[in-house]
């Protein structure tokens, strides 16, 4: 019995500090500093499994297509030349300001097509908290996403020149801009209005 208070009076005690440490403002959640040590290995160990989780989730139910198909392949350099180039880049084509400034950093994907398939087209898909990779689920449907996976895994054996080249073959403009009359998720529904203001968006009140 008295073991069992033990563990219960220290749990509180860690509970109690876990809460005081919310409250303090002491946890630094500024893009400009990068975490560091024992926070750095819980977020990116959380993050690693939890996409394992996901992908493994899809085993049996999402069949992946034919990535080789060139027609899929170019379909999904329109949709990565506007919308992942300002983050993740392309040959050729530097990160953006705005994909310099994220914290954790974009990752390279030239390596993607060393990663199982279906493990791009989850995080495609679902996204990740706080990393600042969307949701493309929410306006994509999957068969979208699957071409966005069948570029990106392609993308690696690109040089500079050819990456123009299919940039120029497709009729789009400079990078992260929308093509003309190939807006994103048309004909999809749109996503319903949120009913709460998500607690860590800008301008939104701490909450007491």
């Amino acid at each position: 019995m008295k073991t069992v208070l033990t563990v219960l009076v220290v749990l509180a005690i860690v509970a109690l500090g876990g809460i005081a440490f919310m409250y303090s403002g002491a946890y630094d959640v500024s893009a400009s500093v990068p975490d560091k040590g024992l926070i750095h290995w819980v977020l990116v160990t959380t993050q690693r499994h939890s996409v394992h989780r996901g992908v493994e989730s899809l085993k049996g139910k999402v069949q992946v297509p034919n990535l080789e198909d060139p027609k899929r392949i170019q379909t999904g350099l329109v949709h990565y030349h506007e919308m992942c180039t300002t983050c993740h880049g392309a040959p050729g084509v530097n990160i953006s300001e705005i994909g310099q400034g994220l914290n954790p950093d974009p990752p390279e994907l030239s390596d993607v097509g060393r990663d199982e398939p279906e493990e791009t087209f989850w995080v495609v898909k679902n996204g990740i908290k706080m990393t600042g990779m969307p949701s493309f689920g929410v306006t994509h449907t999957d068969d979208e996403i699957w071409d966005i996976v069948a570029f990106v895994r392609k993308m690696g054996k690109l040089t500079p020149q050819q990456y123009q080249a299919m940039v120029h073959q497709a009729g789009l403009g400079a990078p992260g801009q929308e093509n003309e009359g190939q807006e994103h998720g048309e004909g999809q529904p749109a996503r319903p209005p949120q009913p709460e203001q998500h607690p860590l968006a800008p301008g939104a009140p701490p909450s007491h």
